[in-house]
């Protein structure tokens, strides 16, 4: 059969040519970049994007493409600039939502020319898949039905239907089948925060992710799969995963503990202790730490996210702060609670020079030494 080329492909291969050019590292395996033995390797950031609903999001806030928000150069070079050399793209799933499950070009487009644009700014990428079939953004936002969105729009059919799992994997097959060949990719992460346990009795996650891993294998033998744990990658049920004989494996949690302090209302007297700041070691051998952050306005934040750099440093994880502001004002002007850029004033509408937070990420990110 003859493959013709198209825009996806081209920029894939594009991308692996350009870390091959400029690989000065003894680094040879993708899966050394996850030693924790050796690292940390990999800090950055996540940017997460979801499908734009012109219904609910108008034509401005989350912009008029399939994907939103758009994230712009400056926002990708400010993030290399502040030392990051991780972006996790915590992205939208390249197949549909609902039947029948296929591709969406729309969607495999905006991935594969984000994943170049990262590699151009010198940043590894990680593919993690917030959504897909039978599962729908407002699964994050579950309790908030018929608020800012109707309730209807809570996709979760894939804790319960069979024909929306096996999609799954053949999506993860079919980007596996685009990326493999490409150097930058330091990872696949199966599903952004599985939370099967959240609506159903007995969540299918275990099984559904070793089988997602198994159809990947069929495509890429190399690249780490990154798979979480059930309840919003909570460390606490890493011991449900079955990852034995699936080839390179990372475990990624997820850490926002403790919860009321790194989640807390403005002006609140919420604080920490230095032991709730450092993250207790899984007992994988392969761990990092796919979200973690505090709100910007929380006392002490700067002090709790240096106390957290360490803790991750000593234990040699990777880690992707959550999250990095995509550089699209209506949005940003809004959303700024996770936006350190904006400083520790709760009514702050704009960037502050100098703030505390990303100053404290620079100092741990300069110690960062692989680029694509």
């Amino acid at each position: 059969m003859v493959i013709r080329p198209n825009r996806r492909t081209i920029l894939v291969a594009g991308g692996a040519s350009l870390l091959l050019g400029g690989q000065h590292s003894a680094i040879r395996r993708k899966i050394d970049l996850w030693d924790n033995a050796s690292g940390p390797h990999l800090r950055g950031a996540i940017l997460p994007q979801r499908r734009v609903y012109p219904d609910i999001d108008g034509d401005s806030f989350l912009g008029r493409g399939p994907v939103g928000t758009p994230i712009s150069d400056r926002a990708l070079a400010s993030l290399t600039e502040t030392g990051a050399n991780l972006a996790l793209l915590s992205h939208p799933g390249i197949f549909t939502e609902t039947t029948p499950y296929r591709a969406d070009p729309a969607i495999e487009d905006h991935l594969a020319a984000l994943v170049e644009r990262c590699t151009r700014h010198g940043l590894f990428s990680v593919i993690g898949f917030r959504t897909g079939p039978g599962r729908s953004e407002f699964t994050f936002h579950r309790d908030d039905g018929d608020s800012w969105f109707p309730s209807s729009m809570i996709d979760e059919r894939v804790w319960s239907e069979s024909e929306a799992q096996s999609a799954w994997c053949d999506m993860w097959q079919h980007t596996a089948r685009q990326f493999r060949s490409n150097a930058a990719i330091a990872g696949y992460l199966l599903m952004v925060e599985p939370n099967g346990s959240h609506v159903v009795q007995h969540s299918s996650w275990p099984q559904m992710a070793r089988r997602i891993g198994q159809a990947v294998r069929v495509a890429d033998i190399e690249t780490p799969l990154l798979i979480s744990p059930e309840s919003y990658a909570s460390v606490s049920h890493e011991n449900e995963l079955d990852m034995a004989g699936l080839g390179p494996v990372v475990l990624a949690i997820h850490d926002y503990s403790p919860f009321a302090y790194t989640h807390a209302e403005p002006h609140s007297a919420a604080s920490f202790s230095e032991d709730d700041a450092r993250i207790s070691p899984p007992q994988s051998e392969r761990w990092m730490v796919g979200e973690w952050g505090v709100q910007r306005w929380v006392r002490n934040a700067p002090q709790f996210a240096a106390l957290r750099l360490q803790s991750m440093e000593e234990q040699g994880a990777n880690s992707a702060w959550f999250n990095w502001p995509s550089g699209w004002r209506v949005y940003d002007e809004i959303e700024n609670g996770w936006n350190p850029f904006f400083g520790p004033d709760p009514e702050a509408t704009r960037r502050i020079a100098n703030p505390p937070i990303v100053d404290v990420l620079r100092r741990y990110w300069l110690r960062n030494t692989l680029r694509p």
